[in-house]
């Protein structure tokens, strides 16, 4: 936990708060253990038992499960078998894993178990009265809980999603609550000001205006206060990756967006740790999605990954972009000249993101130097825009070269006339989703060159409105750059702007999670 809070330029604090959080779970449960055996006198062999018991218990419904729901697809199988694996599933696994555990007769532990597990389950009943307004009925508006990381003053493509969900669900008359950490009722573009209730708890603050959001029983308070018929979670953050079993458990239908690849993410923390944080965020995964009701992709080869096969629910979320605001009319010959140094002659290749080392942002370095060799007619000038803990160690590497210009964050109309003055966007970044800027790039009317792998193929087609080159590979990045250089750029640029009208608007976007929710809902009522 103590690395959460170390200053470090290979520190990417997510995948740490979520091992902190995984170890300050390990801890108690060992001490469990270690205490049930010593002072209650349970054998560790009833309790390895009672665990493996339940382990293949659960596995082998899950498989059955999978199994069902293959055959209804097929309509050659009601809601009976349903409903024993649910029994079994719920009822009769707890029972015997606990008799396992009490040390009585058989009978007498059995009996134990039973009423234990029936006092539970009342509990469970009444909490799940307080918190849920059930399915809503046709016709009736959803009420929906939203909850992540990204939310003002934090400013990224995630928070845009969120954003214009909101205000899409709002729009329809749906009523919207939003659960964080970050910002206040006053803050700028907060949930406030676009018709959301908030609840807000305690967070970590990672970075300068960004919390990463903790378990808490503000969250408990958030569902008694607004008893949401669905929740979304903006990524699968800390928050989710605990709050998700008890709403499983509960019986509350829940919704994730993956905007992040947090699994890769996870190999950029210090040290030894980040050998081994990859598989252990990937274990969380396998063991939290099958819980999820329903999953939003926002790069369609997530699907193949292992936690998601056989999801009955999980579908491809689109990207959208505000086209007004990333328009090709934003362009400024005084704005190209001053991010090229004073050669708005030569073409303009803009980065625009965080510079932080999960994104691979040191390739920069390498590009600005095998692009413009020492001696060589120079081919670009470069702008890289954007702040965080690489942006000192790239400054300095490259910062005071001719052909850089590094001014730092920039935001609002500034942001928007420098991506439009400029003729190529460029990104290194490989553990990305689909990161918003490539098409805001093109909404602003410039090719793009972006590497061969994650969604990136879906957005630049080679050739047409870009370029792709082999992931982190800066020599095949200055070929790509070479050829558009070179070719019709004009074209170019004015495909990507088409490109970005006709397939990636916010209405789009914002209608298709509304329509996925109502979907989740329906399917929920027809399986829990």
């Amino acid at each position: 936990a103590v690395l959460c809070f170390m200053p470090s330029s290979q520190l990417y604090a997510p995948p740490l708060v979520v091992l902190a959080a995984l170890g300050t779970v390990f801890g108690p449960g060992m001490l469990t253990i270690y205490y049930v055996n010593a002072y209650l006198g349970v054998p560790l062999t009833d309790l390895g038992v009672s665990f493996i018991f339940a382990i293949l218990s659960l596995a082998a419904v899950t498989a059955a499960e999978k199994y069902q729901v293959k055959k209804e697809s097929d309509r050659t199988s009601g809601t009976c078998g349903r409903q024993l694996l649910s029994l079994w599933k719920y009822s009769i696994t707890p029972i015997v894993a606990l008799a396992f555990v009490l040390q009585f007769g058989w009978p007498g532990a059995l009996l134990g178990a039973t009423s234990f597990v029936l006092v539970l389950k009342t509990f469970r009943a009444g909490l799940l009265k307080l918190c849920w307004a059930g399915c809503p009925s046709p016709g009736e508006q959803m009420r929906v809980l939203l909850s992540g990381d990204s939310f003002p003053p934090k400013l990224d493509g995630v928070q845009n999603f969120a954003r214009n969900t909101i205000q899409a669900l709002v729009r329809d008359g749906h009523k919207v609550h939003v659960f964080c950490s970050n910002g206040s009722p006053t803050t700028h573009l907060a949930p406030e000001n676009y018709g959301a209730t908030v609840t807000r708890g305690p967070g970590v603050e990672v970075q300068p205006k960004h919390k990463i959001t903790l378990p808490s029983p503000h969250f408990l308070v958030a569902l008694m206060r607004f008893k949401p018929h669905i929740i979304q979670f903006f990524d699968f953050t800390p928050c989710a990756i605990f709050v998700v079993p008890f709403l499983w458990w509960l019986g509350i239908p829940v919704v994730i967006s993956h905007h992040s690849r947090i699994d890769l993410y996870a190999a950029y923390v210090p040290g030894f740790i980040g050998d081994y944080s990859p598989q252990v965020v990937r274990a969380a995964c396998e063991i939290v999605f099958p819980l999820v009701t329903g999953h939003l992709l926002i790069d369609g080869s997530q699907k193949d990954q292992s936690w998601f096969q056989g999801h009955a629910n999980t579908r491809f979320w689109a990207t959208g972009c505000d086209l007004e605001f990333f328009h090709p009319s934003k362009a400024s010959r005084e704005t190209r000249s001053i991010c090229s140094n004073g050669r708005p002659d030569l073409p303009l290749v803009v980065f625009v993101g965080r510079l932080s080392p999960e994104k691979q942002v040191d390739k920069l370095i390498d590009l600005v130097k095998v692009t413009n060799l020492p001696g060589e007619p120079e081919l670009c000038r470069f702008a890289i825009i954007g702040h965080g803990d690489s942006w000192e160690s790239i400054h300095q590497e490259i910062g005071n070269r001719p052909d850089v210009y590094m001014p730092g964050a920039v935001t609002g109309e500034q942001l928007a006339s420098t991506v439009a003055s400029a003729d190529i966007f460029f990104s290194p970044t490989v553990t990305g989703t689909l990161d918003l800027v490539f098409i805001e790039s093109q909404a602003a009317g410039i090719a793009v060159v972006g590497p061969r792998a994650v969604a990136v193929p879906l957005v630049v087609t080679d050739g047409v409105n870009g370029r792709l080159y082999d992931p982190l590979d800066m020599q095949d990045a200055k070929r790509a750059i070479q050829e558009i250089a070179a070719g019709n750029l004009d074209k170019m640029k004015a495909e990507a702007r088409k490109n970005a009208e006709a397939n990636f608007t916010w209405s789009k976007s914002s209608d298709e999670a509304i329509q996925f929710h109502k979907d989740v809902l329906q399917y929920f009522q027809r399986h829990r």
